[in-house]
């Protein structure tokens, strides 16, 4: 059975249950339902071929007991999902209309609303109600039911639900759902950019673009030996603001240095952590996907990695996951280059960050055009992996890549 026969009857084995039950299932189901089709199959390797959104949660965390969940994108893949999808339009057609009749700014909806006045069946009510649940356009605030047995979902309802007036289908949902989304995120970061260029700004001046250039220098140009610029040594900071233009929280493990302008005597502030120099963070959506860390350790050449650096960092990575152990750890080593030896393409203990992926995340007009590429640890990294996020990130960079 190949890979893509096995995703089919995974996305359907999760679906067939959330239809039937009005819940997801646990991984546990999930595995052993597949176990008995065949067992070679293996619920890691397929959660881990999957993008976002498609129960892709168990590649980072093995834990059975966690729920297997579909975003819609994905639930509009399954077979037989109209009736459910169905549903869960004429429901944000219902928050729609609340939302304009009342008199309230957030005015509450309850599962038990659906029932009175749209006629569902309660297990409809459940599904839409998990179906909600992150489409966060819909509602400020959602309330899982409570123990009581007559207790269901209770939302109130955003102002942004304005958007989907008239809405039809669940691609016309979607579409506009996503339109929004990526014209916010991608002002936000291209604002960011510019806000950049204003902090590196040379003293006295507002140039905004010669400060954006320094800041790209900083962040892609290698030291050379004999360089008394110190480009290099300015690396970690302006790899520090290229990720968290992006709205990726990173705790600073470096130092810097200052000279105190009443007596010019020169003060370091930072932890100056050995071994790596930033950690990024996906604090994620447990239990979907476990929180990340991935410790990056900057060096500023485009010469051939260091096997004695690569070594270093990955065995502090089992260091730190022994203090986080609800988390996944792994490391990154930066280097300037792009290092033709092709033991440093895909490892299994560190990934390494090249020029070319620097320039990405440099360039990238929003978050999501670099998560698959941040978050995926060093044993999921392959070549069909890359290939496949390039491809998506030059969809969306026409611009960057036009002399190509």
């Amino acid at each position: 059975m190949n890979i893509q026969d096995q995703r089919r009857i995974y996305l359907k084995t999760i679906f067939d249950y959330f239809h039937e039950k009005a819940e997801w299932p646990t991984y546990r189901y999930v595995d052993k339902k597949l176990r008995r089709i065949g067992r070679s199959i293996d619920i890691k390797e397929i959660s881990a071929s999957l993008p976002n959104g498609f129960a892709n949660g168990f590649q980072f965390d093995s834990e059975l007991d966690y729920q297997a969940t579909l975003s819609l994108e994905a639930i509009r893949t399954c077979d037989n999902s109209e009736e459910d999808l169905a549903d869960f339009i004429t429901t944000v057609r219902f928050f729609v209309d609340m939302y304009y009749t009342s008199e309230e700014s957030n005015p509450t909806v309850t599962g038990r609303d659906l029932k009175n006045q749209l006629h569902m069946s309660d297990d409809a009510i459940k599904r839409v109600g998990k179906m909600i649940i992150g489409e966060n356009m819909l509602c400020s605030t959602f309330q899982a039911p409570s123990d009581d047995v007559h207790g269901t979902w209770l939302c109130k309802l955003n102002r942004e639900i304005r958007r989907f007036d008239g809405v039809t289908t669940i691609e016309d949902y979607l579409e506009r759902r996503n339109k929004e989304r990526i014209t916010a995120q991608q002002q936000a970061t291209t604002q960011l950019k510019s806000f950049l260029g204003y902090m590196y700004r040379k003293p006295g001046s507002d140039d905004a673009q010669a400060g954006m250039a320094a800041w790209a220098e900083n962040l892609t140009t290698p030291s050379k030996k004999g360089d008394k610029s110190k480009k290099g040594d300015k690396l970690e900071v302006a790899l520090l603001n290229a990720l968290a233009r992006l709205g990726i929280p990173i705790l600073f493990g470096g130092s810097v240095e200052r000279i105190l302008p009443d007596t010019g005597e020169i003060v370091h502030s930072g932890p100056e952590t050995p071994i790596f120099d930033l950690v990024a963070l996906n604090l994620g959506v447990p239990p979907i996907q476990p929180p990340t860390a991935v410790l990056i350790s900057c060096k500023s050449t485009d010469k051939q990695p260091d096997h004695i650096d690569i070594a270093v960092l990955s065995n502090e990575t089992h260091k730190v996951h022994a203090l986080l152990p609800d988390w996944l750890v792994f490391g990154a080593l930066v280097n300037l280059g792009e290092p033709t030896s092709v033991e440093f393409n895909y490892r299994s203990d560190v990934r390494i960050w090249t020029q070319s992926d620097i320039q990405a995340l440099l360039h990238a007009k929003e978050y999501r055009h670099v998560a698959q590429f941040l978050w995926t640890p060093p044993w999921h990294w392959n070549r069909d992996r890359e290939i496949t996020w390039w491809r998506e990130y030059k969809a969306h960079h026409k611009d960057v890549f036009s002399d190509e």
